[in-house]
C-alpha cells in the first residue's frame, strides 16, 4: 500500500469504521490495514517501507509502533468516556464491580468519578505498564472480586480464555477522525518542513562558498559540496573530527573568527566562523570556506565590469612617464597621500596629468577594488549638476527615468569620486556638495531616504581656488574641506627634462595605433619640442605628435610635420640675443598674449575661443592669421 498515512486497526470493527470514514474525500488520501500487537507492527513497517510518513494506530498496537521508532510519526486514537459509554452498552446496568484494563491512560480519575455515577457500580482503572504480564493484572483484579472488565484486543482475549465477561472497549468515529485530522495536519508541516529543507539545501549547494554547519557539541551536522570539494572530502560519512582537523582553529561556543587563512594540496583557502544563537544562547557555529583563487578571479571579473562602465582607474604611478625631478617628488608625495583616506587637492594646469595622478592614487590606495568615478565639472549643464551628482528619484521631474538613477556620490561608494574643475561649479551646488562631504550621505532630488555614502573624494583644479575665495567666487568652507592634502602639478614648461621621454613615448604608442613606422624626431624637431611652451601641457604635446605621426611621410618627424597645419607660428621659448631689450608689454604684444593663449587653452576650437573672446569666427580667424604672420 502506498500511502502517505496508513491507520493499523487492532480490531476488526475499527478497521470497517475506518474503512467507511475513508470514503469521505477529505480522509481518502489515508489507508487502512487490520493488525493488532505485533501483526499491526508489521503492517506499520509494510507502510513506513512503501513511503508512509505517518502511521496512526491505539493501545497496545501504537505503544509497539512507539517503541521500534520506524523514523516517522505515530498518533494515538486516544480513548474518550463516551467511547467507553458505547463500549459497555447495556452491561452498564448490572452494577457489577467493573475493571477498565488498558496500555494506555483509558480514563483520568475526574472522568472515572463521573463514570461511576453514571453506571452505577465499583469501578476500577489499571494502566498496564510497559513489561506488564497482562495474564496477571487480569486475576489480580479478578482476585479482588472484579469479574467484568472493559479492555482492548489482548485484554478480552485472555478474559474470554479465563472465562470472565470483557467488553472490547472500542473507538468511536469521532476519535478516529481525530486521529486522523492530527495525521493530516502532521503531514502538512512535514511537507512544508522538507520544502524548507529543499530550499535551504539547494541554497546552500549551490553557493559559491562552502559551508559546514556544527552544533552546539561541536558535531558536524550539515556541510555542502563546495565544502567537500575545497577539503578534498569524498564521502559525506568522513567523520566529525578528521573534517574540523583540517581547519586552522579551534570551534569554540560563541566564538568568531574570520578569515584565517590556510592550505590544502596547494590550494589556497579562507576560513570564518560565525556562532549561531538565540537570546544570546549559543547553540552550534556555521564555517565558511572561501577559495581565495575564486575570490580574486571574480574581483577580476567585477573590475572588468566596472571598466565596461567606466567606472575603473587605468593609470598607476609606475605609468607616469617622466625624467625630471619635479615630477618624480610629486610621484613621491602623491604615494604618501595615497596610504590615507583624507580628502585630495589636485592644482595645476589644464593638460598636466591631474586625473593621471588621481587615477594613480586610487589604484595605490585603501580603495583599489572599489569604484573610481571621474567627473568634469566643467562639462555637466547647470540645470543637470544636481541630479547628476546626487541622483534623482522616480517621477522627480519631467521627463526623468523610470525608477529613478543614481549619482556620482552613490556610483562611488566604497571608492573614489573625482571632481574635475571643481571651480567652475555654481555656488548654490557647492553648498549642497559640502554638506554631502560633511554628513557623508545623500538625498536623491525628489525622494524622502537618505543613503549613507561611502566615498574618498580627490578634487582637481587648474583656478587658483585660494583667490578664487578671497573675491567670493568659491566657499571657503569647501575649499578647506577638499584642501586636506595638497598636490601641484608643475606645467610641462617647468620640467623640461620630461619631453624627450614623453614624446618618445607618444610617438611609440601614435605608431602602433596608425601602424606608422617612424624611428623618431629630426635635429630640428626635437630642438623645437624642447624649447615650445606647451600652454596646453602634457595634453598639447600629444595632440601635437599625433598631427606629426599623421602627416610625417618618412621616417623621421621633421620640423614642418610639426608646424603642418598651423595658421601661425607656436609660441616657442628662446633666449633672448645679447645685449637685445625685451619686449614691452604694448597693447599689441598683451593682446596678442591672451588671443593664444585663450585659443590654446580651449584646445585650439574656433568657436569656443571666439564666444570667450566675444568676437566673431571670422574675426579670430583673421587675427591668428596676423599673428602667424
Amino acid at each position: 500500500m502506498s500511502k502517505e498515512i496508513v491507520l493499523i486497526a487492532p480490531y476488526e470493527d475499527m478497521y470497517a469504521a475506518a474503512q467507511r470514514i475513508v470514503q469521505d474525500e477529505k480522509y481518502c488520501g489515508i489507508g487502512v490495514v487490520q493488525g493488532n500487537l505485533r501483526e499491526g507492527l508489521d503492517q506499520a513497517i509494510r507502510a513506513v517501507e512503501s513511503r508512509a510518513q505517518v502511521v496512526i494506530s491505539r493501545g497496545g498496537t501504537y505503544r509497539l509502533i512507539k517503541q521500534v521508532n520506524l523514523g516517522v510519526p505515530a498518533v494515538e486514537i486516544r480513548f474518550s468516556p463516551f467511547d467507553l459509554l458505547e463500549s459497555l452498552g447495556s452491561a452498564v446496568e448490572t452494577g457489577q464491580p467493573l475493571a477498565i484494563v488498558g496500555y494506555s491512560n483509558i480514563i483520568n480519575a475526574r472522568d472515572a468519578d463521573s463514570f461511576r455515577k453514571i453506571v452505577k457500580t465499583n469501578i476500577t482503572v489499571v494502566n498496564i505498564a510497559e513489561g506488564d504480564d497482562v495474564h496477571a493484572v487480569v486475576d489480580s483484579c479478578a482476585a479482588q472480586g472484579y469479574t467484568m472488565f472493559l479492555g482492548d484486543t489482548i485484554v478480552k482475549e485472555i478474559c474470554d480464555a479465563a472465562g470472565y465477561i470483557c467488553y472490547l472497549h472500542q473507538s468511536g468515529d469521532s476519535a478516529i477522525q481525530a486521529a486522523m485530522d492530527e495525521a493530516l495536519r502532521i503531514r502538512s508541516a512535514l511537507k512544508q518542513e522538507r520544502e524548507l529543507t529543499r530550499r535551504l539545501r539547494t541554497v546552500i549547494d549551490f553557493v559559491q562558498d562552502g559551508i559546514i554547519a556544527v552544533d552546539g557539541k561541536g558535531a558536524v551536522i550539515l556541510f555542502n559540496a563546495v565544502a567537500r570539494y575545497l577539503l578534498g572530502i569524498t564521502q559525506e560519512s568522513t567523520p566529525n573530527r578528521a573534517v574540523l582537523s583540517m581547519l586552522p582553529f579551534t570551534i569554540q561556543p560563541g566564538r568568531t573568527a574570520l578569515d584565517k587563512t590556510f592550505k590544502i594540496d596547494g590550494r589556497l583557502l579562507s576560513g570564518s566562523v560565525i556562532p549561531v544563537s538565540l537570546e544570546d544562547d549559543s547553540f552550534g557555529s556555521v564555517i565558511i570556506i572561501r577559495d581565495i583563487r575564486k575570490m580574486q578571479d571574480w574581483e577580476q571579473k567585477l573590475r572588468m565590469s566596472l571598466t565596461e562602465k567606466g567606472f575603473v582607474a587605468r593609470h598607476t604611478f609606475q605609468a607616469i612617464v617622466h625624467e625630471s625631478s619635479e615630477m618624480a617628488h610629486c610621484i613621491a608625495i602623491a604615494e604618501k597621500f595615497s596610504r590615507y583616506d583624507a580628502s585630495v587637492l589636485i592644482e595645476g594646469e589644464s593638460g598636466a596629468g591631474k586625473e593621471l595622478f588621481a587615477q594613480s592614487m586610487h589604484n595605490a590606495g585603501l580603495r583599489r577594488t572599489g569604484p573610481f568615478v571621474a567627473v568634469n565639472c566643467a562639462a555637466l549643464p547647470k540645470s543637470l549638476i544636481e541630479s547628476e551628482l546626487f541622483g534623482y528619484a522616480e517621477g522627480a521631474f519631467t521627463g526623468s527615468r523610470k525608477g529613478g538613477k543614481a549619482g556620482y556620490f552613490e556610483l562611488a561608494h566604497r571608492g573614489t569620486l573625482f571632481l574635475d574643475e571643481i571651480g567652475e561649479l555654481p555656488l548654490e551646488m557647492q553648498a549642497r556638495l559640502l554638506r554631502v562631504i560633511q554628513e557623508k550621505e545623500v538625498m536623491r532630488i525628489g525622494d524622502t531616504k537618505i543613503l549613507p555614502v561611502d566615498v574618498r573624494l580627490i578634487c582637481a583644479a587648474n583656478k587658483n581656488l585660494v583667490e578664487m575665495a578671497h573675491h567670493a567666487l568659491f566657499r571657503k568652507d569647501l575649499l578647506f574641506r577638499i584642501n586636506t592634502l595638497s598636490l601641484y602639478i608643475p606645467p610641462l614648461a617647468k620640467r623640461r627634462e620630461d619631453i624627450p621621454v614623453l614624446g618618445d613615448y607618444f610617438l611609440k604608442a601614435l605608431c602602433k595605433t596608425y601602424n606608422k613606422s617612424i624611428a623618431g624626431f629630426s635635429p630640428n624637431a626635437a630642438a623645437w619640442l624642447r624649447n615650445y611652451r606647451y600652454e596646453g601641457n602634457v595634453r598639447e604635446l600629444r595632440n601635437m605628435i599625433e598631427r606629426a605621426v599623421i602627416l610625417c611621410e618618412g621616417t623621421m618627424i621633421g620640423l614642418p610635420d610639426l608646424q603642418g597645419g598651423l595658421h601661425w607660428e607656436p609660441p616657442v621659448e628662446s633666449a633672448p640675443e645679447r645685449g637685445s631689450q625685451p619686449e614691452k608689454n604694448t597693447l599689441e604684444v598683451l593682446e596678442k598674449n591672451h588671443i593664444l593663449k585663450v585659443f590654446a587653452d580651449n584646445g585650439r576650437c574656433m568657436t569656443k575661443t571666439a564666444a570667450d573672446l566675444g568676437i566673431s569666427r571670422t574675426t579670430l580667424w583673421r587675427k591668428l592669421r596676423e599673428l602667424g604672420g
